[in-house]
């Protein structure tokens, strides 16, 4: 099922209502008559479409005081350009030729200083009104304290925009950077309400309410998996309510008819992370945070595992008469509270006078077939993605062909001057260094901007790689050839298309091998730069090949210095991609191999450098400083992310040891084992992170301890999976089997933590140091999707080598979270559900921003709810830090950087769990959902093949007699002996766990014909359900 979202209505910056479904009953509103406006004041909580712009140095936030009103806090005044370094702006504003408008305002300023305001074009070079400073272009000039009540009128006038922006600007720059414009000054409040732009000759272009500019509110409560289930995984779904004992669900099918019905399996109270069940205080840097329900009190959960009938649009109604009350939005009480008409709960949203039914869930599949077209569309991400190159139309695998294809683009030959020093943001006029330059030309865009970065790249290069080799252990390879899974120009090759795929960043990588004529770093020739990227950030909605509204002259390509981490990335992927590719091309095996090998060589004459528990970076201390710290330039620091993000490392033993692993798994050098049996990471408190282990506790790099065993910044966890695959049998039976058990180990501790939270995720609110204001911050990480599917990766190899379904059970769930059972009732992957993800953050899927760009294809994952809300767009959410549910930190727009990113790495992981659920899934048998937070023994023990399930005495039948051998051999297993053969075929419960006497019960229910052949073999949890 690949629901395509349509757009009711479009704007330029404000986000499209989301299709409704059945149980939407739309009450179109408008704005007041003329009004152009979506917010004029913010008694709500929010401030969009209006929002804060901000050009660093320059910094200011926002905040919503206890009166209603909009203020922003001027921290750093000064930006690099002009006044509109600082601004608060409303975009995609309308206006007609000779139309009146009146424009009104209510403005405080906290000190003496100057604000200018201005309706024109968004490039600041035409004006429709300026009209702040006494019908001149000038701006108002506050005293302290003062406000100004502005109320004006103006016509307008040879309107050549179709879109408009209404801007207030205050940068205080002063000629510090060749202009003489003043704002307020530093420490300064400005606060703003009861804005309004009002058409008085007309209203076509009124503000339609209907469009949230990418808010995500609950249309159900009923939280599910918008796609659907597997039909012999778990089914789980969540309802909040106010209600604390167990209600009846009832499953519907396309027609009507009731198919299924059951009571809530559990309840769960004070899941803080879905949502706010009840008011609460929590602090942020000191700051009293005032966190107001918005949720019910109880998440219900709703276990329909046992209901396996293949379908297309169920749907499921909860008995409920309490509903949620109680709850409260800003200043307005009451927000989220439900009514409870005749059977139906009800909710009105108060910005669209929209209501749904919210005791009635989206509509759902039940099919082995669920993710078909994911796989496909979360590969054809890299494509879309290459740099240097065309992107042809067939080759792309979903949405508006004609606009995603480009037979333009930039970056070829991508040559970038190496910058010999960490620095964090450069002026317009390019100020860093030139004497030498590095061209690699390539690789992937990593994570919607121009900057190409061997961390990302490394990560989505090994997991695409594993994946193919996860193929080969379970004989689904082919489908890598067949041209219909991965859609690139390399279809005609005899290689597998992930390959190729990989391989065309893999390629990139090797042209950022530091060589010996570097000036700066060509000592240490080998070592791999980190990034490359523009000079200064660049804004949305621009072409890699054209740069509108800069001076495409003036964007410089910089290559940031060489580090350890990217350096031991680049080995491990090289490596991995050696044992790959020998069979395909040899020779390109043996450059790998030979490129990893030589890169260790010079990285391991620096290891009493970078063996250490914590580097240092030397990097620059303070904007447009000469002042650095830190001892080495070769630690990529985690506070430099103007421009493309910092992908910091001061830990870099781990990707030592994942380096070591993909050599030795290549090449089974015993000195490549030796050296990667001495991993232990220091930093590591679980004493899980070490050689052959696989921790759940991330604790290097930008980690404080996250519940996930791996990512960019924690590689560890990719070496020990490369062993355990142990393709070129290198690794002993005695090291698999404790790196077997040492993945079951951690994917128990995902499991725990997946039933105990309301919504099934296997992760958890963290403790985390912010790397913007220097805080330690409780909540979700940047790219918090992320860490679900990663997750769900190590629980799926934990299925591997186990043989437990409580495993790929495990895995399953976690992607009903991602796809909609969370605390926003939204599917975090593009075209893929009911109320689905349609704007990330991406310069090119812009349409949002420019409607001449495109819109996303399907199969993007975004990065998802985060806690620290870094970028200005989700700071208008009105949400604060500390202030607002770990799940609930979300929007679905183009400009939310820091909460609906996209990434190579990530996608990678996405289509890593698609191609395992689907090949393996449909071959499993009937089981319950197992839903104890217990660890048991782990074990990896392969399973025995039966010839005829229950058939313990081997007579070819299954009988009651067949149940009596079963009992007597578990009485006395000496006397009443069964055959290796008669065990395997007797163990119909748990497989691989040993006979007891649930075995001998199930036999006992085959005879009885309870229990079909085709529901063999079943789980100790399943066995309640044949009766």
């Amino acid at each position: 099922m690949n629901k395509k979202l349509k757009a009711i209505t479009g704007s330029l910056t404000a986000a499209v209502l989301l299709s409704a479904y059945a149980s939407v009953f739309a009450v179109p509103v408008k704005a007041d008559a003329g009004q152009l406006l979506g917010q004029t004041d913010f008694e709500d909580g929010t401030c969009l479409p209006w929002q804060i712009c901000t050009t660093a140095p320059a910094y200011q936030y926002c905040r919503f005081n206890d009166s209603g009103k909009y203020e922003i806090y001027i921290s750093n005044p000064d930006g690099p350009n002009s006044r509109s370094d600082l601004q608060f702006r409303y975009r995609g504003l309308r206006l007609a030729e000779g139309h009146r408008y009146t424009v009104k305002a209510e403005i405080t300023a906290s000190d003496a200083g100057y604000v200018y305001s201005r309706i024109g074009n968004y490039s600041d070079t035409v004006d429709y009104w300026h009209d702040l400073g006494d019908g001149e272009w000038k701006p108002h000039q506050f005293s302290a304290g003062e406000t100004l009540n502005l109320e004006t009128s103006f016509t307008a006038e040879n309107v050549e925009d179709e879109f408009v922006e209404w801007s207030f600007q205050y940068a205080n720059n002063n000629g510090k950077y060749n202009n003489n414009d003043t704002g307020m000054p530093a420490g300064s409040t400005i606060t703003f309400d009861n804005l309004s732009l009002i058409d008085e000759s007309g209203s076509e272009f009124d503000f339609d309410n209907t469009q949230e500019s990418g808010i995500i509110r609950p249309q159900s409560n009923v939280r599910l998996n918008q796609i659907g289930y597997y039909e012999y995984l778990a089914k789980v779904a969540s309802y909040v309510t106010d209600a604390s004992e167990p209600l009846t669900f009832h499953i519907y099918d396309s027609s009507g008819e009731e198919v299924y019905t059951n009571k809530a399996c559990k309840v769960i109270k004070d899941d803080f992370e879905s949502g706010t069940p009840e008011d609460r205080e929590g602090s942020y840097r000191d700051e009293c945070r005032r966190m107001y329900k918005d949720s019910g009190k109880y998440v219900q959960l709703l276990d329909f595992t046992e209901f396996k009938t293949g379908g297309a649009d169920y749907y499921i109604v909860v008995d409920d008469t309490v509903g949620v009350s109680g709850t409260r939005s800003g200043n307005i009480e009451g927000a989220f509270d439900t009514t409870v008409e005749d059977s139906k709960i009800m909710w009105t949203n108060w910005k669209t006078g929209v209501s749904y039914q919210m005791n009635k869930s989206h509509p759902f599949n039940i099919a082995n077939t669920v993710y078909d077209g994911l796989l496909r569309d979360s590969l054809n991400y890299f494509y879309q993605n290459r740099s240097g190159c065309a992107v042809k139309s067939k080759y792309i695998s979903s949405g508006d062909k004609a606009s995603l294809s480009h037979d333009e683009y930039g970056h070829n030959p991508d040559t970038g001057y190496v910058q010999p020093n960490w620095v964090k943001c450069y002026t317009n006029d390019f100020d860093g260094e030139k004497e030498y330059s590095v061209t690699a030309t390539g690789g992937w865009y990593d994570a919607g901007n121009h900057c190409k970065s061997v961390i990302n790249g490394s990560s989505a290069v090994w997991t695409l790689q594993n994946m193919y080799e996860m193929s080969n252990k379970l004989g689904t390879d082919g489908k890598w050839t067949d041209g219909k899974t991965v859609f690139i120009p390399e279809n005609e090759d005899d290689v597998p298309d992930v390959l190729d795929e990989a391989r065309y960043e893999l390629d990139w990588m090797f042209d950022m091998i530091v060589k010996p004529e570097d000036p700066y770093f060509g000592k240490n020739a080998g070592m791999v730069y980190h990034k490359m990227q523009d000079h200064i950030p660049t804004g949305l909605a621009v072409h890699a090949w054209k740069y509108e509204g800069y001076d495409i002259e003036n964007i410089t390509r910089i290559v940031k210095p060489p580090t350890y981490a990217a350096t031991f990335n680049m080995i491990a992927c090289a490596a991995q991609a050696s044992r790959l590719w020998k069979d395909f091309d040899p020779e390109y095996a043996a450059r790998c191999l030979e490129n990893a090998e030589t890169s260790l060589a010079a990285i391991e004459k620096l290891k009493s450098d970078w063996n250490i528990k914590e580097g240092s970076s030397k990097r620059q201390g303070y904007t447009y400083s000469s002042y650095t710290e830190g001892d080495d330039v070769y630690f990529a620091p985690i506070d430099q992310a103007v421009g493309a993000e910092a992908y910091g490392d001061e830990f870099a033993v781990d990707d030592y040891y994942w380096a070591l692993c993909e050599l030795y798994a290549t090449t089974g050098k015993e000195e490549y084992y030796t050296k990667l049996m001495e991993y232990s990471n220091p930093n590591d408190t679980t004493g899980m992170d070490k050689a052959l282990s696989l921790t759940a506790n991330l604790s290097t790099g930008e980690n404080y301890n996250s519940l996930c065993s791996f990512n960019g910044g924690c590689t560890a966890g990719y070496g020990t999976l490369s062993l355990y695959l142990n393709t070129e049998g290198y690794v002993s039976e005695t090291d698999r089997q404790t790196i077997a058990d040492n993945i079951i180990k951690a994917a128990d501790s995902f499991i725990k933590t997946e039933n105990k939270q309301g919504m099934g995720i296997p992760y958890t609110n963290v403790s985390f140091y912010t790397i913007f204001d220097c805080h330690h911050l409780l909540g979700y990480e940047y790219g918090s999707n992320s860490y679900v599917v990663n997750n769900a990766i190590v629980m799926a190899y934990a299925f591997d080598a186990s043989g437990k379904t409580r495993y790929i059970d495990g895995a399953s769930v976690a992607m009903d979270y991602i796809f909609g059972r969370n605390g926003n009732d939204f599917s975090y992957v593009s075209g893929y559900g009911d109320v689905a993800l349609r704007y990330p953050h991406h310069k090119f899927w812009a349409h949002e921003v420019n409607p001449d760009f495109p819109l996303a294809p399907s199969g993007v994952l975004s990065g998802g709810p985060a806690s620290y809300l870094s970028d200005d767009y989700s700071s208008c959410l009105g949400y604060k830090e500390a202030g607002i549910a770990g799940q609930k930190c979300y929007a679905d727009n183009t400009a939310a950087f820091s909460v609906n990113g996209a990434a190579v790495q990530w996608n990678a992981s996405l289509a890593w769990m698609t191609f395992y659920l689907q090949d393996v899934a449909p071959t499993l048998y009937f089981h319950g959902y197992d839903w104890s937070t217990e660890t048991e023994p782990t074990t990896s023990k392969e399973l025995p093949e039966a010839i005829l399930w229950g058939d313990a005495n081997e007579d070819n039948k299954v009988t009651v007699a067949d149940a009596v051998a079963t009992l007597q051999y578990i009485c006395n297993q000496t006397k009443y002996a069964l055959t290796d053969q008669g065990l395997a075929n007797a163990d119909v419960v748990d497989p691989g766990k040993g006979i007891t006497g649930e075995d001998a019960i199930a036999i006992q229910k085959i005879d009885a014909g309870l229990i079909r052949a085709s529901d063999l073999p079943v789980d100790s949890a399943g066995l309640k359900y044949f009766n």
